[in-house]
């Protein structure tokens, strides 16, 4: 009767109270892992002396550790003052990397003209880059800096949780993190 109807929705809320409260300690230590990986790669490219090998590992950290699909580090060539890919961590090859790199050159372009942070939830609504974009759905992008002066860019795309089949679009924490990292590479340059 009524009675154990009101016992079950009492174990019902019950239950639900532990689910939140489980995956708000999930996301809580895995926002604590990524602090602790964030802070390790940045001490491995502080202490790296080639530049190139700090191109690796900041594109290879900036993809694992904010999960992204792809992330690309450019930097501004003394001989042209172009801003050229240095260094690339993720899956794509061929056109579909040719593409990528279409489109990492405008957001690049507009993380200099803006001189901080640029984000997109869906590149598929912003009539500018949706051509460029092909699959690609969300990005992050800022350019580094040394003495004031913008030396490149480093970018990511598509944020791939392994919990998940499809790509979601970065949020505030990422652009946290990923704002500690810029200022991370550009100590390490």
């Amino acid at each position: 009767g009524a009675g154990a109807e009101e016992t079950l929705l009492e174990i019902a809320a019950a239950a639900c109270d532990e689910i939140h409260q489980s995956e708000r300690e999930t996301r809580m230590m895995t926002a604590a892992t990524k602090i602790s990986a964030l802070h390790e790669s940045g001490l491995r490219m502080i202490a790296c002396r080639d530049p190139a090998e700090v191109g690796r590992l900041a594109t290879a950290a900036a993809a694992l550790v904010l999960e992204a699909d792809h992330a690309v580090l450019r930097l501004r060539d003394d001989t042209t003052g172009r801003f050229v890919i240095r260094s690339y961590h993720g899956p794509a090859d061929g056109r579909d990397q040719e593409r990528l790199f279409r489109l990492d050159r405008v957001v690049s372009l507009d993380a200099l003209k803006r001189r901080g942070l640029v984000s997109a939830a869906d590149l598929s609504a912003d009539a500018a880059l949706r051509d460029l974009a092909g699959g690609v759905r969300s990005m992050l992008a800022s350019p580094l800096r040394r003495d004031g002066r913008p030396i490149g860019t480093l970018s990511l795309y598509d944020r791939v949780s392994g919990d998940r089949f499809y790509p979601e679009a970065f949020d505030d924490d990422d652009a946290t993190l990923f704002s500690k990292l810029v200022a991370m590479v550009e100590r390490a340059l």
